[in-house]
């Protein structure tokens, strides 16, 4: 991989009032003056003008709140860009690294300050990492070999043309409820994020190097000591762990079928709370859900502002697995709402996955064995005529499988392995809407 050498930074203000936001762009002026020498600078799609610091310092004094306005500042050793929309700022900036290094203290100062007073989130990164972990268009990722590209995970864009999967890289940044979820050097959280993730979990997160509370209630993640070392096989793990950790990707994916990794952490919602469950081992460690012998449920009811922790000790039994449970029927039933047009191998190493998750587990419970567990599959009509059987048997080859039943909306087929069980459904999604309305789990 080609290297840049440079910082990547980006920063989410939330602002109160007109004057505010003419301070917040005066400081971010003043801030990228110091840092480099400014030589150009362009509003929205204009073209670029030699550097003029008063017409600047004039536009910032004109501004409104309903503006929808960009600054972008070239300089020597960095590039600065500055989104305005209403009272909200959104600032993008790429610096040298050796102006990084020269003025680190001071640009932690910087972001401490504008994060504790009215910071929504923000991130410090290597470029170069940014650029690996969320540069989907295979022809732009020049900074790599060939074979480097093709060893990276690919699936289809709308186009169906074939693209980088980067939701299966622990770098990504996706957006749930307008707030960035990624892993990388440097992270701050505004109070903000505890309206969904439960604020003890960023203070509790392991085998990171660093977590600072400081005013105003903000949070400071730091993985690792250098951010130009991104790519050591330790902090690659430590990304993916806090990645993993903290279930952003049990929160938001966007490419058809999910991550396809068993979780560390899972969420529930209801219209006034948020529930949790971490899984640890012995020695209260974050591990696969499968691995768990600690369980540490959490539970934030935002609208009375109560809080509910507990650790206990155990094994999982069939309702963690299977939730949805029907008495009468004497089935228990989880399911997975996939696009498999989405993915270059039909969805075969999704549904191989999701299988397994479901048919290896290991439960103590007599419900388990007394009742029928049922794995169903939402897919598109399209998709429910293309399900790719003979390659997922090939997969299953450990795996008795029997009652194949097929009809036009849906397909059915029991599995069998050493004592466990598992019966899977493939529906089309009308059928989801039906589900939603009523528990009845029949098959």
């Amino acid at each position: 991989m080609k290297k840049t050498g440079k910082i990547y930074m980006v920063a989410q203000q939330a602002n109160s009032s007109l004057e505010e936001l003419k301070q917040d762009v005066s400081d971010w002026l003043s801030f990228l003056r110091i840092l480099t020498t400014p030589e150009s600078y362009r509003f929205d799609d204009a073209e670029f003008q030699e550097f003029d610091l008063l017409a600047l310092k004039n536009r910032i004094q004109q501004l409104t709140d309903a503006d929808d306005l960009w600054f972008k500042v070239n300089s020597q050793g960095g590039e600065f860009q500055l989104h305005i929309s209403k009272l909200a700022l959104h600032e993008r900036i790429i610096l040298d690294g050796n102006v990084f290094l020269t003025y680190q203290q001071m640009i932690e100062n910087y972001y401490d300050t504008k994060m504790i007073k009215n910071g929504v989130y923000a991130y410090i990164r290597a470029l170069d990492e940014q650029l690996y972990n969320n540069v989907e268009n295979v022809a732009k990722r020049t900074f790599e070999s060939d074979a480097e590209i093709r060893a990276l995970p690919k699936r289809y864009n709308s186009k169906k043309e074939v693209i980088v999967d980067c939701n299966q890289l622990a770098g990504y940044d996706v957006y749930f409820k307008g707030l960035c979820l990624t892993s990388c050097w440097k992270m701050y959280y505004s109070s903000v994020y505890f309206q969904l993730i439960p604020k003890s979990i960023f203070l509790e997160v392991q085998q990171v190097h660093e977590v600072d509370e400081l005013e105003n209630q903000l949070i400071k993640v730091t993985l690792f000591k250098d951010p130009f070392n991104w790519n050591l096989p330790v902090n690659l793990k430590y990304q993916r762990l806090f990645r993993d950790q903290m279930g952003f990707d049990q929160l938001a994916w966007s490419n058809g079928t999910g991550v396809l990794r068993p979780p560390y952490m899972e969420y529930a919602f209801t219209d006034e709370m948020i529930q949790t469950v971490q899984y640890q081992n012995d020695y209260f460690q974050p591990v696969e859900k499968k691995d768990a012998t600690y369980f540490v449920t959490r539970s934030y009811d935002y609208l009375h502002q109560k809080y509910n922790e507990n650790r206990t000790k155990g094994i999982l039994n069939a309702q963690a697995y299977f939730p949805w449970i029907d008495e009468k029927s004497r089935k228990m039933m989880n399911y997975r709402v996939l696009n498999p047009e989405m993915t270059i191998d039909g969805g075969l190493s999704a549904y191989e996955f999701y299988i397994r998750q479901f048919l290896e587990i290991n439960v103590l419970d007599q419900k388990y064995d007394d009742f029928v567990s049922v794995l169903r599959f939402y897919l598109p009509k399209e998709a429910i005529k293309e399900i790719p059987l003979e390659a997922l048997w090939d997969k299953l080859i450990d795996v008795n499988i029997s009652n194949l039943k097929q009809k036009e909306l849906s397909t059915r087929f029991d599995l069998k392995k050493a004592k466990n069980h598992l019966r899977v459904v493939f529906l089309d999604y009308s059928y989801l809407e039906s589900m939603n309305q009523t528990i009845d789990i029949s098959d």
